[in-house]
């Protein structure tokens, strides 16, 4: 039930896709091992889209109290505990570390996060030991005698803390621990870092790597300006969420090179890409509006579509908001208030709106079953208001087009100068 009500609410948060599934077996031990920056929704993401049941592990820390190491264990994630947390709880590792190897010896799956911390940010931080410490420590005990596979998997996010920003999930091929066996039995320690390093370098082609951070603003302004000319002048499909993650790869390279090659040039592109997109922001206008095939677009037939579109869309959209926007609206509220850590903000905020949303869906069938006594509506209206929900999702994306359009219309008209300077800016950047 979980595993159907995350793949259903996680992609109205994100527009989600992944890739590299066939990589995973079905029949064998495997550890998976992803980058980390989203707190519960990385494993989330992951749990939902494969098939195999996977065994998911977390900070120590959080299992305090009794009510939610049962939650927890029910959801099938157990404790990692950290040198933080003091000595005595690392000494229960012991117990982790056996629970893995009767999983893995039993040819399961498990999750483990080789980082061994969130943070928010499109870089990937240098790997613990400790995944690669348990694998070898349980392949030994049974003399290499089954393939432990480790799956290098990529969690890209668009802006991870964003409802409706882009999800993509990577998964790479699998790396077999079998031709470690002779130098794990001569230098257990020199294998260990070995393979530590092996599988940092495996994980990074996966990932939207951004080496600098001070490129994080730049990266994402050329993904914005260029994303669209970037995927259509290689043939590919500009909507496609697994060519916009590839195309966001080669970006942050180019970056990456080119800051180390010409640190100056692209520290004048970084202050007008910021004083563009600040521009952008106060007058309340996206990049895509000042594209010339787009402004080429616009006339008097796409205007009149528009309005025609508003005309009879808006009653649906209405509706739409009435009767599934207000759990979005507390979660936000809350998460908005309270979560001061970037990382757990689209965990919580998400989850929230699923639980406030189921509660406030059943209360509605309810009042509807009590009203009209009727199986045949009952079923209609259980039906309608989540179509609804998609409905008001796409139609908001569209109203937003159209008031930037209107924008973009109304400086035209009345600050020309402006107009023609933002467009400007955009072509010389």
């Amino acid at each position: 039930l979980t595993k159907l009500l995350t793949n259903i609410f996680c992609r109205i948060y994100y527009k989600f896709d992944y890739q590299g599934l066939e990589n995973l077996p079905n029949d064998k031990p495997v550890v998976l091992a992803p980058n980390h920056v989203n707190a519960f929704m990385d494993p989330v993401l992951i749990g939902m889209t494969i098939k195999r049941e996977v065994r998911f592990f977390a900070r120590g820390d959080v299992f305090k109290g009794a009510f939610s190491r049962w939650i927890l264990n029910e959801l099938n994630i157990s404790p990692v505990y950290r040198m933080s947390e003091g000595y005595s709880d690392v000494k229960k590792n012991d117990k982790t570390a056996e629970e893995c190897r009767h999983l893995l010896v039993n040819d399961k799956a498990i999750m483990m996060f080789p980082e061994g911390i969130c943070i928010q940010e499109r870089r990937l931080r240098p790997l613990k030991k400790g995944l690669s410490r348990i694998i070898f420590q349980t392949a030994a005990s049974i003399d290499f005698s089954k393939d432990i596979l480790v799956i290098p998997v990529g969690i890209n996010y668009s802006n991870a803390k964003k409802f409706r920003s882009k999800a993509v999930l990577d998964f790479g091929k699998p790396l077999s621990i079998l031709p470690y066996k002779e130098s794990f039995a001569t230098d257990p320690v020199k294998t260990i870092n070995e393979f530590t390093r092996l599988l940092e370098t495996k994980m990074k082609p996966h990932l939207v790597i951004i080496e600098n951070p001070d490129n994080d603003k730049l990266v994402a302004a050329i993904e914005e300006l260029l994303m669209k000319q970037w995927i259509e002048a290689k043939s590919g499909d500009p909507k496609d969420l697994k060519q916009q993650n590839e195309a966001s790869q080669e970006i942050a390279e180019m970056v990456n090179k080119l800051s180390a090659a010409h640190p100056e040039e692209v520290q004048q592109l970084r202050l007008k890409t910021e004083n563009y997109i600040q521009k952008l922001d106060t007058y309340q206008l996206r990049d895509h509006l000042l594209d010339p095939q787009r402004i080429n677009k616009m006339n008097a037939f796409s205007f009149m579509k528009d309005v025609a579109c508003i005309y009879f869309g808006m009653p649906f959209y209405a509706l739409g908001l009435l009767f599934n926007f207000p759990p979005y609206y507390l979660a936000k509220r809350f998460s908005d208030k309270k979560i001061k850590n970037v990382e757990f903000y689209a965990s919580v905020y998400s989850n929230l709106a699923m639980l406030i949303w189921l509660v406030y869906y059943g209360i509605q069938l309810l009042i509807v079953g009590l009203v009209f006594r009727s199986w045949p509506l009952l079923g209609v209206y259980a039906v309608t208001i989540p179509l609804l929900g998609l409905f008001t999702i796409r139609f908001g994306t569209f109203m937003a087009k159209i008031r930037g359009r209107a924008r973009l219309l109304r400086m035209v008209r009345k600050q020309h100068d402006v107009a023609a300077g933002l467009i400007n800016e955009r072509k010389l950047i």
